[in-house]
């Protein structure tokens, strides 16, 4: 069944070359509807086009991955963690979402534990070619290794742990730009990771957003640990999550994307969304308000489920 997307929410393929003057740090805003199969429509071009007040004069940067940065600062965008045990079911559940209107594919850190990167991102790439690809690595050393596994394999994003510290950051970025030197049609972006409440309070958090962003990366996401909300459901049903997002968003909003994730329910992302944040994912209770996980209801059940978050958040 068609969905409607909902406002803001362009038609978009993946990142498709673009000339111009584009300066990396002012570009990082919103959506790109993905949808498997088809080919990349070059007409689409204007719409990944970033307002011309930001074409400025400097430093060049990678057209394909400016217009998805650019995309991800300014209209809403949407995730999928795909954290199952296996191939296929991870195959199921993110064709599932990509019908309902993400914008991203996470290939969550359990497939690529269970099933190996080198087995994982490429079969995703095959069986969704126009899809953002981003590997949820929570990588913690060997950064250059662990990225270049990720781009070789036809990934687009590689999402790291943001408690390796800066050396690992900047590891993950060369690599990251010597793929954008070598290829100029994929996007190719580096995400790191927040974790909270280990890495708090809030004042705290946002000072690690600002210095991996000062290395280079081009988002950072605040990420309610997943052990911590098991023991303490009290985090989930608090507005904890949303206050340390708040917090980040405000020291570092206007420089980069910050993607909100961890059990995130629909009535939280309305409101971080009243609130300016435009990136948000959606973990395996597919945005409703408990921790139950749902990866294994029938994809047209997924699809219904992921569809309504999206619905609701992007209309808020």
């Amino acid at each position: 069944m068609e969905r409607k997307q909902p406002a803001g929410l362009p038609h978009l393929p993946l990142g498709v070359p673009r000339r111009g003057p584009l300066q990396r740090r002012s570009f990082l805003d919103g959506a790109c509807r993905l949808a498997a199969g088809g080919s990349i429509a070059g007409g689409l071009l204007a719409i990944f086009a970033p307002p011309a007040a930001w074409a400025q004069t400097g430093m060049q940067t990678h057209p394909a991955s400016a217009r998805v940065l650019a995309q991800l600062r300014t209209g809403f965008t949407f995730q999928i963690s795909v954290d199952v045990a296996t191939l296929p079911q991870g195959l199921a559940v993110a064709g599932a979402a990509l019908k309902a209107g993400v914008h991203i594919v996470e290939m969550g850190t359990p497939l690529l534990k269970n099933e190996g990167v080198a087995h994982v991102v490429p079969a995703f790439r095959k069986q969704f070619p126009q899809a953002l690809l981003l590997a949820d690595m929570k990588t913690m050393d060997g950064g250059a290794s662990e990225a270049r596994g990720v781009y070789a394999g036809g990934g687009n994003i590689i999402d790291f742990l943001a408690l390796a510290g800066v050396d690992t950051a900047k590891a993950v970025c060369a690599v990251r730009d010597e793929f954008r030197r070598n290829d100029a049609a994929l996007p190719r972006l580096a995400f790191a990771d927040i974790l909270v409440p280990h890495q708090g309070p809030a004042a705290q958090a946002a000072e690690t957003a600002l210095r991996m962003i000062d290395a280079g990366v081009d988002a950072v996401g605040v990420h309610l640990q997943s052990d911590a909300r098991r023991v303490n459901p009290k985090l989930i049903e608090s507005d904890y999550l949303g206050e340390m997002a708040r917090a980040i968003f405000a020291r570092v909003g206007k420089s980069a994307p910050v993607q909100v994730v961890g059990g995130l329910h629909a009535a939280q992302a309305k409101r971080l969304a009243r609130a300016g944040l435009r990136a948000f994912v959606i973990s395996g209770n597919l945005g409703q308000p408990d921790t139950v996980t749902r990866y294994n209801l029938p994809p047209a059940e997924i699809e219904r489920l992921v569809a309504g978050f999206i619905a609701q958040v992007g209309g808020a």
